[in-house]
Protein backbone atom coordinates (compact mmCIF):
# COMPACT_ATOMS: atom_id res chain seq x y z
CA UNK A 1 0.00 0.00 0.00
CA UNK A 2 1.26 3.48 -0.82
CA UNK A 3 -0.01 7.06 -0.63
CA UNK A 4 0.88 9.48 -3.43
CA UNK A 5 -0.56 12.75 -4.69
CA UNK A 6 0.88 12.12 -8.14
CA UNK A 7 1.22 8.42 -8.97
CA UNK A 8 1.19 9.03 -12.73
CA UNK A 9 4.72 9.92 -13.82
CA UNK A 10 4.78 12.68 -16.45
CA UNK A 11 6.63 11.57 -19.58
CA UNK A 12 7.41 8.17 -18.09
CA UNK A 13 4.78 5.67 -19.21
CA UNK A 14 7.01 2.71 -18.39
CA UNK A 15 7.63 3.93 -14.84
CA UNK A 16 3.94 4.62 -14.32
CA UNK A 17 3.04 1.13 -15.56
CA UNK A 18 5.53 -0.46 -13.16
CA UNK A 19 3.97 1.38 -10.24
CA UNK A 20 0.51 0.13 -11.16
CA UNK A 21 1.83 -3.40 -11.69
CA UNK A 22 3.40 -3.40 -8.22
CA UNK A 23 0.69 -1.62 -6.20
CA UNK A 24 -2.37 -2.43 -8.30
CA UNK A 25 -5.21 -0.08 -9.16
CA UNK A 26 -6.02 3.01 -7.11
CA UNK A 27 -8.31 2.15 -4.22
CA UNK A 28 -8.97 5.70 -3.03
CA UNK A 29 -8.84 8.97 -4.97
CA UNK A 30 -8.96 12.22 -3.03
CA UNK A 31 -8.68 15.26 -5.29
CA UNK A 32 -7.74 18.86 -4.59
CA UNK A 33 -11.40 19.73 -5.18
CA UNK A 34 -12.40 17.15 -2.55
CA UNK A 35 -9.98 18.74 -0.10
CA UNK A 36 -11.34 22.23 -0.79
CA UNK A 37 -14.96 21.07 -0.52
CA UNK A 38 -14.16 19.32 2.78
CA UNK A 39 -12.42 22.43 4.16
CA UNK A 40 -9.03 20.72 4.17
CA UNK A 41 -7.55 23.22 1.70
CA UNK A 42 -8.31 26.87 1.04
CA UNK A 43 -10.45 27.95 -1.95
CA UNK A 44 -8.57 30.03 -4.49
CA UNK A 45 -8.94 32.55 -7.29
CA UNK A 46 -6.97 31.89 -10.45
CA UNK A 47 -5.55 34.58 -12.75
CA UNK A 48 -3.50 33.50 -15.80
CA UNK A 49 -1.03 36.19 -16.86
CA UNK A 50 0.11 35.89 -20.48
CA UNK A 51 3.61 36.79 -21.64
CA UNK A 52 5.51 35.78 -24.77
CA UNK A 53 9.11 35.13 -25.73
CA UNK A 54 11.22 37.95 -27.08
CA UNK A 55 12.72 37.59 -30.57
CA UNK A 56 16.07 36.24 -29.36
CA UNK A 57 14.39 33.86 -26.91
CA UNK A 58 12.09 32.57 -29.65
CA UNK A 59 15.04 32.06 -31.98
CA UNK A 60 16.88 30.00 -29.37
CA UNK A 61 13.70 28.08 -28.55
CA UNK A 62 13.25 27.12 -32.21
CA UNK A 63 16.91 26.11 -32.57
CA UNK A 64 16.64 23.81 -29.56
CA UNK A 65 13.35 22.41 -30.86
CA UNK A 66 15.02 21.49 -34.16
CA UNK A 67 17.82 19.70 -32.27
CA UNK A 68 15.30 17.90 -30.06
CA UNK A 69 13.39 16.63 -33.09
CA UNK A 70 16.62 15.19 -34.49
CA UNK A 71 17.53 13.59 -31.14
CA UNK A 72 14.37 11.56 -30.56
CA UNK A 73 13.53 8.20 -32.07
CA UNK A 74 10.85 5.53 -31.83
CA UNK A 75 11.41 2.02 -30.54
CA UNK A 76 10.01 -1.16 -32.08
CA UNK A 77 6.61 -0.57 -30.49
CA UNK A 78 6.40 2.94 -31.88
CA UNK A 79 6.99 4.71 -28.56
CA UNK A 80 9.13 7.84 -28.60
CA UNK A 81 12.45 7.42 -26.83
CA UNK A 82 14.55 10.28 -25.48
CA UNK A 83 18.32 10.06 -25.30
CA UNK A 84 20.21 11.78 -22.49
CA UNK A 85 21.20 14.52 -24.92
CA UNK A 86 17.55 15.06 -25.85
CA UNK A 87 16.64 15.35 -22.17
CA UNK A 88 19.33 17.98 -21.68
CA UNK A 89 18.01 19.92 -24.67
CA UNK A 90 14.49 19.79 -23.24
CA UNK A 91 15.76 21.20 -19.94
CA UNK A 92 17.58 24.01 -21.75
CA UNK A 93 14.43 24.83 -23.69
CA UNK A 94 12.34 24.80 -20.51
CA UNK A 95 14.73 27.28 -18.94
CA UNK A 96 14.20 29.70 -21.82
CA UNK A 97 10.49 29.62 -21.02
CA UNK A 98 10.92 29.88 -17.25
CA UNK A 99 13.31 32.84 -17.46
CA UNK A 100 11.47 34.77 -20.20
CA UNK A 101 12.31 38.46 -19.79
CA UNK A 102 8.70 39.56 -20.29
CA UNK A 103 7.75 37.97 -16.98
CA UNK A 104 9.77 40.54 -15.05
CA UNK A 105 8.07 43.56 -16.61
CA UNK A 106 4.64 42.02 -16.04
CA UNK A 107 5.49 41.14 -12.44
CA UNK A 108 6.61 44.73 -11.79
CA UNK A 109 3.32 46.00 -13.20
CA UNK A 110 1.17 43.63 -11.12
CA UNK A 111 3.10 44.03 -7.89
CA UNK A 112 2.42 47.77 -7.66
CA UNK A 113 -1.03 46.89 -6.31
CA UNK A 114 0.50 44.53 -3.73
CA UNK A 115 3.36 46.63 -2.40
CA UNK A 116 1.52 47.24 0.91
CA UNK A 117 0.26 43.67 1.37
CA UNK A 118 1.70 40.62 3.13
CA UNK A 119 1.99 36.83 2.79
CA UNK A 120 3.11 37.03 -0.85
CA UNK A 121 5.16 34.36 -2.60
CA UNK A 122 7.01 34.92 -5.88
CA UNK A 123 8.09 31.53 -7.15
CA UNK A 124 10.99 31.57 -9.63
CA UNK A 125 12.97 28.94 -11.51
CA UNK A 126 12.01 25.90 -13.52
CA UNK A 127 14.45 23.18 -12.56
CA UNK A 128 13.56 20.48 -10.06
CA UNK A 129 15.39 17.91 -8.00
CA UNK A 130 14.91 15.44 -10.85
CA UNK A 131 16.81 17.44 -13.46
CA UNK A 132 19.90 15.60 -14.63
CA UNK A 133 22.22 18.53 -13.93
CA UNK A 134 20.66 19.66 -10.65
CA UNK A 135 23.11 20.55 -7.90
CA UNK A 136 22.05 21.54 -4.40
CA UNK A 137 22.83 25.18 -3.49
CA UNK A 138 23.88 25.99 -7.04
CA UNK A 139 20.88 26.94 -9.19
CA UNK A 140 21.39 27.35 -12.94
CA UNK A 141 22.45 30.81 -14.10
CA UNK A 142 18.97 31.63 -15.45
CA UNK A 143 17.36 30.88 -12.09
CA UNK A 144 19.96 32.79 -10.10
CA UNK A 145 19.61 35.80 -12.38
CA UNK A 146 15.82 35.77 -12.22
CA UNK A 147 15.60 35.55 -8.44
CA UNK A 148 18.13 38.39 -8.09
CA UNK A 149 16.20 40.63 -10.49
CA UNK A 150 12.88 39.84 -8.82
CA UNK A 151 14.40 40.62 -5.41
CA UNK A 152 15.68 43.94 -6.76
CA UNK A 153 12.28 44.87 -8.22
CA UNK A 154 10.41 44.10 -5.01
CA UNK A 155 12.98 45.18 -2.45
CA UNK A 156 14.65 48.20 -4.07
CA UNK A 157 12.23 49.54 -6.68
CA UNK A 158 9.00 48.97 -4.76
CA UNK A 159 10.43 49.19 -1.25
CA UNK A 160 8.91 45.94 -0.03
CA UNK A 161 10.26 43.90 2.86
CA UNK A 162 11.39 40.66 1.26
CA UNK A 163 13.47 37.57 1.93
CA UNK A 164 14.90 34.95 -0.37
CA UNK A 165 13.86 31.38 0.37
CA UNK A 166 16.20 29.00 -1.41
CA UNK A 167 18.42 26.00 -0.75
CA UNK A 168 21.17 28.35 0.43
CA UNK A 169 19.44 29.06 3.77
CA UNK A 170 19.97 26.49 6.53
CA UNK A 171 17.05 24.97 8.43
CA UNK A 172 17.27 27.44 11.35
CA UNK A 173 17.25 30.42 9.00
CA UNK A 174 14.31 28.98 7.09
CA UNK A 175 12.28 28.58 10.27
CA UNK A 176 13.01 32.19 11.25
CA UNK A 177 12.00 33.43 7.79
CA UNK A 178 8.78 31.40 7.88
CA UNK A 179 7.86 32.80 11.31
CA UNK A 180 8.54 36.40 10.25
CA UNK A 181 6.65 35.86 7.01
CA UNK A 182 3.60 34.43 8.80
CA UNK A 183 3.60 37.34 11.27
CA UNK A 184 3.77 39.82 8.36
CA UNK A 185 5.55 42.69 10.07
CA UNK A 186 9.17 42.05 9.13
CA UNK A 187 8.70 40.19 5.84
CA UNK A 188 5.97 40.86 3.27
CA UNK A 189 7.11 38.60 0.46
CA UNK A 190 9.22 35.54 -0.16
CA UNK A 191 11.18 35.22 -3.38
CA UNK A 192 11.73 31.51 -3.72
CA UNK A 193 13.03 28.72 -5.91
CA UNK A 194 12.23 25.02 -5.52
CA UNK A 195 10.63 25.36 -2.08
CA UNK A 196 7.22 24.24 -3.35
CA UNK A 197 8.81 21.10 -4.81
CA UNK A 198 10.72 20.05 -1.70
CA UNK A 199 7.86 19.56 0.74
CA UNK A 200 8.43 22.82 2.64
CA UNK A 201 5.26 23.85 4.46
CA UNK A 202 4.49 27.60 4.36
CA UNK A 203 0.72 27.70 4.98
CA UNK A 204 0.55 31.47 5.50
CA UNK A 205 0.99 32.15 1.76
CA UNK A 206 -2.15 33.96 0.59
CA UNK A 207 -1.02 35.30 -2.79
CA UNK A 208 1.32 33.47 -5.16
CA UNK A 209 2.93 34.81 -8.31
CA UNK A 210 4.17 31.66 -10.06
CA UNK A 211 6.76 32.63 -12.67
CA UNK A 212 8.00 29.05 -12.86
CA UNK A 213 4.79 27.40 -13.93
CA UNK A 214 5.59 23.86 -14.92
CA UNK A 215 3.90 21.87 -17.69
CA UNK A 216 4.48 18.73 -15.62
CA UNK A 217 1.19 17.90 -13.81
CA UNK A 218 3.07 16.26 -10.94
CA UNK A 219 4.89 19.51 -10.23
CA UNK A 220 2.06 22.01 -10.61
CA UNK A 221 -0.37 19.88 -8.59
CA UNK A 222 2.12 19.85 -5.71
CA UNK A 223 2.85 23.57 -6.01
CA UNK A 224 -0.82 24.54 -6.04
CA UNK A 225 -1.62 22.31 -3.06
CA UNK A 226 1.08 23.94 -0.95
CA UNK A 227 -0.24 27.42 -1.73
CA UNK A 228 -3.69 26.27 -0.56
CA UNK A 229 -2.65 25.08 2.91
CA UNK A 230 -4.98 26.24 5.70
CA UNK A 231 -3.85 29.09 7.97
CA UNK A 232 -5.70 31.15 10.62
CA UNK A 233 -7.55 34.04 8.96
CA UNK A 234 -6.84 32.77 5.45
CA UNK A 235 -10.24 32.58 3.74
CA UNK A 236 -8.89 32.09 0.22
CA UNK A 237 -5.68 32.16 -1.81
CA UNK A 238 -4.95 34.02 -5.02
CA UNK A 239 -2.75 32.51 -7.73
CA UNK A 240 -1.22 34.52 -10.56
CA UNK A 241 0.01 31.94 -13.06
CA UNK A 242 2.45 33.25 -15.68
CA UNK A 243 1.47 31.68 -18.99
CA UNK A 244 4.31 31.77 -21.52
CA UNK A 245 3.46 31.66 -25.20
CA UNK A 246 6.31 31.28 -27.68
CA UNK A 247 4.64 33.83 -29.98
CA UNK A 248 2.25 36.53 -28.83
CA UNK A 249 -1.37 36.42 -29.93
CA UNK A 250 -0.92 39.85 -31.53
CA UNK A 251 1.96 38.82 -33.80
CA UNK A 252 1.38 35.13 -34.50
CA UNK A 253 -0.22 35.96 -37.85
CA UNK A 254 3.20 37.16 -39.05
CA UNK A 255 4.76 33.68 -38.75
CA UNK A 256 4.60 30.80 -41.20
CA UNK A 257 2.87 27.52 -40.48
CA UNK A 258 6.08 25.57 -39.82
CA UNK A 259 7.16 27.90 -37.01
CA UNK A 260 3.70 27.86 -35.45
CA UNK A 261 3.63 24.06 -35.58
CA UNK A 262 7.05 23.90 -33.88
CA UNK A 263 5.77 26.04 -31.01
CA UNK A 264 2.25 24.64 -30.72
CA UNK A 265 3.15 22.00 -28.14
CA UNK A 266 4.10 24.63 -25.54
CA UNK A 267 0.84 26.52 -26.08
CA UNK A 268 -1.06 23.25 -25.72
CA UNK A 269 0.64 22.38 -22.44
CA UNK A 270 -0.02 25.86 -21.06
CA UNK A 271 -3.70 25.54 -21.99
CA UNK A 272 -3.88 22.19 -20.22
CA UNK A 273 -2.53 23.70 -17.01
CA UNK A 274 -4.88 26.70 -17.25
CA UNK A 275 -7.88 24.42 -17.64
CA UNK A 276 -6.78 22.33 -14.66
CA UNK A 277 -6.23 25.37 -12.41
CA UNK A 278 -9.37 27.21 -13.53
CA UNK A 279 -11.73 24.23 -13.29
CA UNK A 280 -11.83 24.19 -9.49
CA UNK A 281 -11.09 27.88 -8.83
CA UNK A 282 -13.67 30.28 -7.41
CA UNK A 283 -13.69 32.06 -10.80
CA UNK A 284 -13.74 29.08 -13.21
CA UNK A 285 -15.01 30.93 -16.27
CA UNK A 286 -12.62 33.90 -16.22
CA UNK A 287 -10.03 31.97 -18.25
CA UNK A 288 -12.38 30.71 -20.97
CA UNK A 289 -11.91 33.57 -23.43
CA UNK A 290 -8.12 33.51 -23.11
CA UNK A 291 -8.01 29.76 -23.68
CA UNK A 292 -10.29 30.10 -26.71
CA UNK A 293 -8.10 32.86 -28.19
CA UNK A 294 -4.93 30.80 -27.79
CA UNK A 295 -6.55 27.75 -29.34
CA UNK A 296 -7.73 29.80 -32.31
CA UNK A 297 -4.38 31.52 -32.85
CA UNK A 298 -2.33 28.30 -32.65
CA UNK A 299 -4.85 26.07 -34.45
CA UNK A 300 -5.44 23.85 -31.44
CA UNK A 301 -8.64 21.83 -31.27
CA UNK A 302 -10.81 21.92 -28.17
CA UNK A 303 -9.35 19.96 -25.27
CA UNK A 304 -11.56 17.92 -22.98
Amino acid sequence: MALSATIDRHGDEEGTQKLYEYFGDKCITYTIKDAIDNDMLTPYYYHPIVVSLEDTELENYLKLTAKIIKSIHKDRTGKIQLSDSAKMLLIKRARIVSSACAKLAKLRELMVDYRDKNQILVYCGATTLHDVDYRESKPPLEEARQIDIVSDILGNELGMRIAKFTSEEDSAERERIKADFAEGTHIQALVAIRCLDEGVNIPSISTAFILASSTNPKEYVQRRSRVLRKFPGKKHATIFDFITLPISLETIGNYDEEIINNTKSLALREITRMQDFASIAENPFDSDMLISNIQSAYGIENIN
